[in-house]
């Protein structure tokens, strides 16, 4: 009789000095969760020059790609929603606005439209603009892009326009960099992936 109940006893004292599952894993399972997520990149040109170095900067993450020349951001959003129709992405990466015409009033209802069609789950990280003045000011673009990212905890801004005038890199034909330029703006753009929103 009592061999019966010291074994059952012991079998209790030994669950609960085990340690509790539980306890270890709500900090693991978000970073499991962004180290496996999908990265859609949409984008112009400056996207489409990111392609040859941006996967291995952000695996294991799979990174899918709706990426066009000269595409604005209207054209982007369809773009952007062709991507959504294929995955659901934990991080969704803009290179858009540098093909837009200078109106910050209607950039910024572009931005909201893209923004409205990005799963709330998902972080957006969006590049800041910079291109030669025969293509218009965009100033006033890139100050609709900070107020953005100041008003909505899911927006991650990437300070090119910034990083250009900073001289670490440089735009030939004031708009694309060169191979190690295009390699710079991948890694900007996936330390802000790997930081989050």
């Amino acid at each position: 009789m009592r061999a019966r109940t010291v074994v059952p006893l012991l079998a209790s004292l030994a669950a609960l000095a085990a340690p509790a599952p539980s306890a270890a894993r709500p900090a693991e399972r978000p970073l499991v969760r962004s180290a496996s997520g999908i990265v859609l990149v949409v984008g112009d040109s400056l996207a489409v020059g990111t392609e040859p170095f941006l996967a291995p900067l952000v695996a294991p993450r799979r990174v899918a790609w709706e990426a066009r020349s000269g595409r604005t951001t209207p054209e982007g959003l369809l773009a952007l929603r062709a991507g959504l129709a294929r995955v659901t992405p934990q991080t969704v990466v803009i290179s858009l606005g540098t093909n837009d015409g200078p109106d910050p009033a209607r950039f910024a209802n572009r931005i909201s439209r893209v923004l409205a069609a990005v799963p709330l789950s998902a972080c957006v990280v969006w590049a800041t603009v910079i291109r030669p003045p025969r293509k218009g000011p965009y100033h006033a673009l890139n100050s609709v892009l900070r107020r953005t990212a100041r008003s909505d905890p899911r927006v991650v801004l990437v300070d090119w326009a910034r990083a250009v005038a900073s001289g670490r890199v440089a735009l030939p034909d004031g708009v694309h960099p060169d191979r190690s330029g295009f390699r710079y703006r991948s890694r900007l753009l996936a330390a802000a992936v790997r930081r989050g929103c």
